[in-house]
């Protein structure tokens, strides 16, 4: 939900900044032209920014030094500069701020086209195994930006769509196109063009023909030869008109769709191909900016995860050193009871030493004491006895 407002609310002023923004078309090696001009205002300033954020022009104060843009007009209403020798480089969004009691933004969007080179036109003699046989003519450009608008134009006249196919450089603005065509029969006089329209052309076409008769000459030399397979000696006859060239590409549904779109509107067939290259550019840099932010992200999580293994080991170390100490102390103290106890044993065994020779020096003293009155008592008798039996 949150996300939602958010974009929301940055999309409005995006939308304001897209009203607001002047769109200006120059061709590759041009001159280009950036104007500036507000209302007046007091002690009003205006400042040009290049795409990258950088500041071009400070009123009539250049950024940089040797830089290629170069003061035209500088008074308090309007700022002027141009840039010759534009490349696709300084494609992009152009800024120029007014300051004064608040900020005013002006964008414009330059575009720069690549105009292709002159287009080249090759042919490939294609034989099946029936004998049956057919030209495959391939027209290359290279180089353009937006792709260009490829047709064949043929002997009667005729205007036609072939395959159409477009390689992107490593840019991913500018790209190389092949159109190709298929031919079932021709005559020695017969000749088809390459046609290249481009935006940048301002109308003009590109053209490259192609003429038949040094095909047909080598195919009869090759015939004429001793040494020809059966297939190849079966060559057509000359027609005196080249009635039937297409085939396979030239005849499918999507060429036609094709040819069907740009007759109704060629202009919109360019137009919608003139960002092919920067929406690629902007995919790729979005994928790029996804990858670093996960990576940044995984970062973050190994740096919380070490961290908390330190934590980890400090308390886990603090632990030991105490549980050392504990053991230190406990193995102390059991031997300071162990000392304190065999002492007390020890002198518990020589007092009970003590006490039973005491024990036993009384009992041998008593029965001494007893031996002896019993000898006493003995004597005693015998003496008070003889008085007796003398009477």
């Amino acid at each position: 939900m949150w996300w939602g407002v958010l974009s929301l609310l940055s999309w409005v002023p995006l939308q304001a900044a897209l009203l607001n923004m002047e769109t200006i078309t120059v061709e590759e090696g041009a001159t280009l032209t950036l104007n500036c001009a507000t209302s007046p205002a007091k002690n009003a300033s205006l400042q040009w920014l290049a795409p990258s954020g950088f500041t071009i022009f400070f009123n009539q104060h250049p950024a940089l030094k040797g830089s290629k843009y170069q003061l035209l007009h500088h008074s308090a209403t309007q700022l002027s500069i141009r840039m010759p020798n534009v490349t696709l480089q300084d494609e992009g969004v152009y800024k120029c701020l007014q300051y004064g009691s608040h900020v005013r933004t002006k964008h414009v969007k330059v575009i720069v086209l690549v105009t292709p080179f002159r287009p080249t036109v090759e042919a490939l003699v294609v034989r099946r195994q029936n004998g049956d046989k057919h030209v495959v003519l391939k027209c290359s450009t290279e180089r353009s930006k937006p792709p260009p608008q490829v047709t064949w134009l043929l002997g009667s006249g005729l205007e036609v769509y072939g395959g159409l196919h477009h390689e992107f450089e490593a840019d991913g603005k500018t790209c190389n196109t092949t159109s190709t065509l298929v031919v079932h029969t021709y005559g020695r006089n017969s000749t088809v063009h390459c046609v290249i329209r481009h935006k940048g052309l301002e109308g003009r076409r590109l053209v490259a023909p192609f003429g038949f008769e040094d095909l047909v000459a080598d195919q009869e030399t090759a015939s004429d030869a001793p040494e020809q397979s059966p297939l190849s000696s079966q060559a057509p006859q000359e027609p005196t008109s080249m009635v039937s060239m297409m085939e396979n590409s030239s005849i499918q549904e999507t060429d036609k769709k094709e040819k069907k779109h740009a007759t109704q509107d060629p202009d919109l067939t360019t137009a919608s191909a003139r960002y092919i290259g920067l929406e690629r550019r902007k995919s790729g840099i979005l994928l790029l900016t996804l990858v670093s932010f996960l990576i940044f992200i995984l970062f973050i999580i190994v740096q919380l995860f070490i961290m908390k293994l330190r934590k980890a080991h400090v308390i886990w170390k603090k632990e030991s050193e105490i549980s050392e100490q504990t053991l230190e102390s406990y193995r102390s103290r059991s031997n300071n009871e162990e000392t304190s106890s065999s002492q007390e044993n020890s002198s518990q065994i020589s007092q009970s030493k003590h006490c039973m020779n005491y024990i036993t020096r009384l009992y041998s003293g008593a029965k001494t004491k007893r031996k002896e009155k019993a000898q006493h008592w003995k004597l005693e008798g015998k003496h008070s006895r003889v008085p007796e039996s003398i009477v």
